[in-house]
Protein backbone atom coordinates (compact mmCIF):
# COMPACT_ATOMS: atom_id res chain seq x y z
CA UNK A 1 0.00 0.00 0.00
CA UNK A 2 1.51 3.32 -0.91
CA UNK A 3 2.50 5.49 1.69
CA UNK A 4 -0.23 8.32 2.71
CA UNK A 5 0.83 12.33 3.02
CA UNK A 6 -1.66 15.00 3.83
CA UNK A 7 -0.48 18.08 2.55
CA UNK A 8 -1.46 21.32 4.20
CA UNK A 9 -1.21 24.77 2.51
CA UNK A 10 -2.94 27.66 1.49
CA UNK A 11 -1.29 27.45 -1.97
CA UNK A 12 -2.96 25.62 -4.58
CA UNK A 13 -0.07 25.50 -7.14
CA UNK A 14 2.10 24.09 -4.61
CA UNK A 15 -0.09 21.39 -3.08
CA UNK A 16 -1.19 20.67 -7.30
CA UNK A 17 2.83 20.24 -8.25
CA UNK A 18 3.82 18.55 -5.02
CA UNK A 19 0.66 16.46 -5.35
CA UNK A 20 1.90 15.18 -8.83
CA UNK A 21 5.56 14.62 -7.60
CA UNK A 22 4.68 12.56 -4.59
CA UNK A 23 2.39 10.48 -7.07
CA UNK A 24 5.26 9.66 -8.97
CA UNK A 25 7.61 9.10 -6.06
CA UNK A 26 4.99 6.27 -4.79
CA UNK A 27 3.18 8.50 -2.18
CA UNK A 28 -0.79 8.94 -2.34
CA UNK A 29 -1.21 12.51 -0.97
CA UNK A 30 -4.43 14.44 0.08
CA UNK A 31 -4.05 17.73 0.12
CA UNK A 32 -5.62 20.58 2.45
CA UNK A 33 -6.09 24.45 2.31
CA UNK A 34 -6.72 25.51 5.80
CA UNK A 35 -5.43 24.70 9.65
CA UNK A 36 -9.46 24.22 10.49
CA UNK A 37 -9.86 21.71 8.01
CA UNK A 38 -6.87 19.94 8.52
CA UNK A 39 -8.35 19.13 11.89
CA UNK A 40 -11.54 18.20 11.01
CA UNK A 41 -10.16 15.61 8.38
CA UNK A 42 -7.46 14.62 10.91
CA UNK A 43 -10.76 14.03 13.06
CA UNK A 44 -12.20 12.23 10.57
CA UNK A 45 -9.51 9.54 10.03
CA UNK A 46 -9.41 8.76 13.74
CA UNK A 47 -12.82 8.25 14.29
CA UNK A 48 -12.76 5.92 10.98
CA UNK A 49 -9.04 4.43 12.83
CA UNK A 50 -6.72 5.64 10.37
CA UNK A 51 -3.96 7.75 9.73
CA UNK A 52 -2.12 9.34 8.08
CA UNK A 53 1.69 8.52 7.43
CA UNK A 54 3.45 11.66 7.16
CA UNK A 55 1.64 15.25 7.85
CA UNK A 56 3.36 17.67 5.20
CA UNK A 57 2.61 20.96 6.94
CA UNK A 58 2.81 24.84 6.29
CA UNK A 59 3.48 27.54 8.64
CA UNK A 60 2.05 30.41 7.58
CA UNK A 61 -1.95 29.18 6.95
CA UNK A 62 -5.09 31.80 6.57
CA UNK A 63 -7.09 30.52 10.31
CA UNK A 64 -4.19 28.83 12.13
CA UNK A 65 -0.43 29.51 13.14
CA UNK A 66 1.34 26.64 12.01
CA UNK A 67 3.52 26.19 14.78
CA UNK A 68 0.16 26.17 16.71
CA UNK A 69 -1.13 23.60 14.28
CA UNK A 70 1.71 21.56 15.11
CA UNK A 71 1.66 21.36 18.89
CA UNK A 72 -1.80 20.08 18.64
CA UNK A 73 -0.94 17.35 16.22
CA UNK A 74 2.10 15.97 18.19
CA UNK A 75 -0.62 16.15 21.71
CA UNK A 76 -3.34 14.21 19.47
CA UNK A 77 -1.36 12.25 16.91
CA UNK A 78 2.27 11.95 18.45
CA UNK A 79 3.39 8.82 16.23
CA UNK A 80 2.63 10.49 12.84
CA UNK A 81 5.54 12.58 11.53
CA UNK A 82 5.51 16.10 10.24
CA UNK A 83 7.55 18.26 8.29
CA UNK A 84 7.14 21.92 8.74
CA UNK A 85 7.50 23.51 5.41
CA UNK A 86 8.04 27.73 4.73
CA UNK A 87 9.09 30.49 3.03
CA UNK A 88 10.52 32.59 5.78
CA UNK A 89 12.66 30.57 7.70
CA UNK A 90 14.69 32.16 10.50
CA UNK A 91 16.55 31.25 13.72
CA UNK A 92 13.76 31.68 16.39
CA UNK A 93 10.87 29.91 14.20
CA UNK A 94 13.81 26.49 13.58
CA UNK A 95 14.05 26.54 17.74
CA UNK A 96 9.92 26.88 17.87
CA UNK A 97 9.49 23.80 15.66
CA UNK A 98 11.80 22.00 17.56
CA UNK A 99 9.85 22.33 20.59
CA UNK A 100 7.30 21.88 19.51
CA UNK A 101 9.20 18.48 17.99
CA UNK A 102 8.57 18.88 14.32
CA UNK A 103 10.29 15.57 12.37
CA UNK A 104 11.93 17.67 9.70
CA UNK A 105 12.21 21.50 8.49
CA UNK A 106 12.06 22.18 4.89
CA UNK A 107 12.43 25.53 3.23
CA UNK A 108 10.61 27.05 -0.08
CA UNK A 109 10.78 26.73 -2.78
CA UNK A 110 11.55 23.30 -3.04
CA UNK A 111 10.77 20.17 -5.51
CA UNK A 112 8.56 17.29 -4.84
CA UNK A 113 11.96 14.86 -5.17
CA UNK A 114 13.24 17.19 -2.18
CA UNK A 115 10.64 16.61 -0.22
CA UNK A 116 10.35 12.64 -1.43
CA UNK A 117 13.84 12.92 -0.18
CA UNK A 118 13.24 14.15 3.45
CA UNK A 119 10.05 11.72 3.85
CA UNK A 120 12.56 8.57 2.80
CA UNK A 121 14.84 9.59 6.03
CA UNK A 122 11.69 9.62 8.22
CA UNK A 123 10.09 6.28 9.30
CA UNK A 124 6.48 6.11 9.58
CA UNK A 125 5.51 5.48 13.46
CA UNK A 126 1.84 5.19 12.45
CA UNK A 127 0.29 3.20 15.14
CA UNK A 128 -2.83 0.99 14.72
CA UNK A 129 -6.39 2.56 14.94
CA UNK A 130 -6.79 4.93 17.54
CA UNK A 131 -3.67 6.66 18.91
CA UNK A 132 -3.27 5.56 22.57
CA UNK A 133 -3.55 8.04 26.17
CA UNK A 134 -5.43 10.71 23.76
CA UNK A 135 -7.94 12.56 26.33
CA UNK A 136 -11.64 13.19 24.36
CA UNK A 137 -11.92 17.15 25.32
CA UNK A 138 -15.66 17.55 25.87
CA UNK A 139 -17.18 20.47 24.18
CA UNK A 140 -17.50 23.56 26.22
CA UNK A 141 -20.26 24.15 28.72
CA UNK A 142 -22.58 27.23 28.27
CA UNK A 143 -22.24 30.12 29.89
CA UNK A 144 -23.34 29.95 33.53
CA UNK A 145 -23.96 33.97 33.89
CA UNK A 146 -25.63 36.48 30.63
CA UNK A 147 -23.11 38.60 29.07
CA UNK A 148 -23.91 41.88 27.35
CA UNK A 149 -21.63 44.52 25.08
CA UNK A 150 -23.14 47.82 25.27
CA UNK A 151 -21.53 50.28 23.28
CA UNK A 152 -22.32 54.50 23.84
CA UNK A 153 -22.16 57.36 21.86
CA UNK A 154 -22.29 60.71 23.84
CA UNK A 155 -23.19 64.32 22.93
CA UNK A 156 -20.69 67.19 23.71
CA UNK A 157 -22.70 67.90 26.90
CA UNK A 158 -21.93 64.86 28.40
CA UNK A 159 -19.05 64.76 30.71
CA UNK A 160 -17.09 61.49 29.95
CA UNK A 161 -14.78 61.15 32.54
CA UNK A 162 -17.43 61.26 35.47
CA UNK A 163 -19.58 58.81 33.14
CA UNK A 164 -17.01 56.09 33.06
CA UNK A 165 -15.84 56.65 36.58
CA UNK A 166 -19.40 55.68 37.25
CA UNK A 167 -19.98 53.14 35.02
CA UNK A 168 -16.15 51.47 35.66
CA UNK A 169 -17.25 50.43 39.35
CA UNK A 170 -21.57 49.47 38.53
CA UNK A 171 -21.78 45.90 39.84
CA UNK A 172 -22.60 45.02 36.70
CA UNK A 173 -20.22 46.07 34.45
CA UNK A 174 -17.49 43.90 34.15
CA UNK A 175 -14.73 46.14 32.02
CA UNK A 176 -15.73 49.78 30.74
CA UNK A 177 -13.23 51.00 28.30
CA UNK A 178 -13.25 54.94 26.97
CA UNK A 179 -13.02 54.66 22.96
CA UNK A 180 -12.66 56.53 19.55
CA UNK A 181 -14.86 56.23 16.90
CA UNK A 182 -18.35 56.06 16.35
CA UNK A 183 -18.77 54.92 20.13
CA UNK A 184 -16.98 56.98 23.37
CA UNK A 185 -17.58 54.26 25.98
CA UNK A 186 -18.30 50.08 25.23
CA UNK A 187 -18.91 48.29 28.41
CA UNK A 188 -19.08 44.64 28.93
CA UNK A 189 -22.76 43.73 31.38
CA UNK A 190 -22.79 40.86 33.27
CA UNK A 191 -25.56 39.64 35.16
CA UNK A 192 -27.71 36.30 36.45
CA UNK A 193 -29.74 36.42 33.38
CA UNK A 194 -30.77 37.77 30.91
CA UNK A 195 -33.84 39.92 31.91
CA UNK A 196 -31.54 41.36 34.54
CA UNK A 197 -29.26 42.90 31.68
CA UNK A 198 -32.37 44.25 30.04
CA UNK A 199 -33.15 46.08 33.60
CA UNK A 200 -29.57 47.40 34.11
CA UNK A 201 -30.03 49.15 30.64
CA UNK A 202 -33.01 50.40 31.01
CA UNK A 203 -32.85 51.26 34.74
CA UNK A 204 -29.34 52.56 34.42
CA UNK A 205 -27.48 53.40 30.68
CA UNK A 206 -30.64 54.33 29.11
CA UNK A 207 -30.90 57.00 31.39
CA UNK A 208 -27.46 58.38 31.60
CA UNK A 209 -26.97 62.02 30.61
CA UNK A 210 -25.93 62.77 27.49
CA UNK A 211 -26.25 59.91 26.01
CA UNK A 212 -27.11 59.82 22.33
CA UNK A 213 -26.96 56.45 21.18
CA UNK A 214 -26.70 52.89 22.97
CA UNK A 215 -25.88 49.58 20.71
CA UNK A 216 -26.65 46.40 22.89
CA UNK A 217 -25.30 43.50 21.47
CA UNK A 218 -26.10 40.21 23.96
CA UNK A 219 -23.46 37.63 24.22
CA UNK A 220 -24.19 34.12 22.76
CA UNK A 221 -23.49 30.56 21.92
CA UNK A 222 -21.87 30.23 18.59
CA UNK A 223 -24.19 27.93 16.86
CA UNK A 224 -21.16 26.06 15.17
CA UNK A 225 -20.92 22.37 13.78
CA UNK A 226 -20.27 19.76 16.71
CA UNK A 227 -17.11 18.68 15.54
CA UNK A 228 -15.58 22.37 14.94
CA UNK A 229 -16.62 23.18 18.97
CA UNK A 230 -14.59 20.27 19.87
CA UNK A 231 -11.77 20.97 17.65
CA UNK A 232 -11.47 24.53 19.36
CA UNK A 233 -11.76 22.70 22.17
CA UNK A 234 -9.06 20.05 21.44
CA UNK A 235 -7.05 23.25 20.51
CA UNK A 236 -7.24 25.41 23.56
CA UNK A 237 -6.70 22.17 25.68
CA UNK A 238 -3.04 21.34 23.38
CA UNK A 239 -1.89 24.94 23.71
CA UNK A 240 -2.76 25.12 27.40
CA UNK A 241 -5.18 28.19 27.01
CA UNK A 242 -8.28 29.29 28.94
CA UNK A 243 -10.08 32.36 27.10
CA UNK A 244 -12.19 32.39 30.52
CA UNK A 245 -9.46 31.95 32.96
CA UNK A 246 -6.07 33.66 33.74
CA UNK A 247 -4.09 33.47 30.73
CA UNK A 248 -6.54 36.11 28.73
CA UNK A 249 -7.01 38.10 31.43
CA UNK A 250 -3.36 38.81 32.29
CA UNK A 251 -3.24 39.17 28.29
CA UNK A 252 -6.08 41.36 28.27
CA UNK A 253 -4.88 44.15 30.94
CA UNK A 254 -1.11 43.44 30.20
CA UNK A 255 0.47 46.67 30.00
CA UNK A 256 2.02 48.24 26.85
CA UNK A 257 0.88 48.37 23.53
CA UNK A 258 -2.60 49.00 22.02
CA UNK A 259 -6.00 47.45 22.11
CA UNK A 260 -9.01 48.08 19.92
CA UNK A 261 -12.78 47.05 19.82
CA UNK A 262 -13.74 45.37 16.34
CA UNK A 263 -17.52 44.88 15.53
CA UNK A 264 -17.74 42.86 12.54
CA UNK A 265 -20.88 42.17 10.40
CA UNK A 266 -20.54 38.12 8.71
CA UNK A 267 -22.29 36.30 6.84
CA UNK A 268 -23.98 33.50 9.16
CA UNK A 269 -23.38 30.55 6.92
CA UNK A 270 -20.03 31.16 7.01
CA UNK A 271 -19.67 30.87 10.39
CA UNK A 272 -18.04 27.94 10.94
CA UNK A 273 -14.46 29.27 9.20
CA UNK A 274 -14.92 32.79 10.44
CA UNK A 275 -15.26 32.16 13.80
CA UNK A 276 -12.51 29.86 14.56
CA UNK A 277 -10.30 31.69 12.56
CA UNK A 278 -10.44 34.91 14.29
CA UNK A 279 -10.76 33.03 17.82
CA UNK A 280 -7.20 31.54 17.76
CA UNK A 281 -5.79 35.23 16.09
CA UNK A 282 -2.78 35.68 18.23
CA UNK A 283 -3.65 39.14 18.28
CA UNK A 284 -7.41 38.47 19.91
CA UNK A 285 -8.02 38.27 23.49
CA UNK A 286 -11.43 37.73 23.36
CA UNK A 287 -13.79 37.07 20.48
CA UNK A 288 -17.55 37.10 21.46
CA UNK A 289 -20.64 35.86 19.00
CA UNK A 290 -23.43 38.37 19.42
CA UNK A 291 -26.56 39.52 18.68
CA UNK A 292 -27.57 43.08 17.39
CA UNK A 293 -26.35 45.30 14.96
CA UNK A 294 -22.88 43.21 14.60
CA UNK A 295 -22.26 39.49 15.04
CA UNK A 296 -19.06 39.50 16.45
CA UNK A 297 -17.11 41.15 18.76
CA UNK A 298 -13.36 41.28 19.49
CA UNK A 299 -11.08 42.74 21.97
CA UNK A 300 -7.55 43.17 19.63
CA UNK A 301 -4.03 43.79 21.05
CA UNK A 302 -1.26 44.70 19.00
CA UNK A 303 2.34 46.67 19.63
CA UNK A 304 0.61 49.80 18.19
CA UNK A 305 -2.89 50.93 16.54
CA UNK A 306 -1.13 50.98 13.19
CA UNK A 307 -0.42 47.41 14.03
CA UNK A 308 -4.17 46.41 15.16
CA UNK A 309 -4.63 48.30 11.71
CA UNK A 310 -2.48 45.93 9.71
CA UNK A 311 -3.72 42.87 11.42
CA UNK A 312 -7.20 43.87 10.59
CA UNK A 313 -6.40 44.50 6.91
CA UNK A 314 -4.07 41.21 6.26
CA UNK A 315 -6.32 38.60 8.10
CA UNK A 316 -9.36 39.62 9.14
CA UNK A 317 -10.53 41.76 6.31
CA UNK A 318 -9.97 38.92 3.64
CA UNK A 319 -11.95 35.89 5.94
CA UNK A 320 -14.45 35.06 3.49
CA UNK A 321 -17.82 36.08 4.55
CA UNK A 322 -16.90 39.41 6.39
CA UNK A 323 -19.09 42.10 5.53
CA UNK A 324 -18.19 45.02 8.00
CA UNK A 325 -15.66 46.29 10.50
CA UNK A 326 -15.44 48.65 12.71
CA UNK A 327 -12.84 49.53 14.89
CA UNK A 328 -12.92 51.74 18.05
CA UNK A 329 -8.88 52.08 19.66
CA UNK A 330 -9.38 52.06 23.42
CA UNK A 331 -7.79 55.39 25.20
CA UNK A 332 -6.59 55.46 28.61
CA UNK A 333 -8.03 58.88 30.25
CA UNK A 334 -5.88 58.53 32.75
CA UNK A 335 -2.63 58.66 30.70
CA UNK A 336 -0.20 61.68 31.40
Amino acid sequence: MEPKVFLVDDEASLRRTLSLGLLQKGYETEPCESGLKALKTLETYKENNTAFDYIVLDVKLPDIDGVKLLKVIKQQYPDVPVVLITGYRHDALVEEARIAEADAFLEKPFTADDLASVLAKISPRKSEGRAEGVETIAPKTEQKTASMYAALKFDESADLLELYRDLYFHKNVLYCDATKGDFDLVLLLQANAPHMLNEVVQDNIMRLPGLSEAVTMPVETPIVEEQVNRLMATVDRALGRDRAGDVFENKRTSRGGASSYVFLQVEKEKLDTIYPSLYFNDHVVYCDYVKGRYDIVLLMKGTSFTHIDDIIRTQIRPLDGVLKIKECPIINFFES
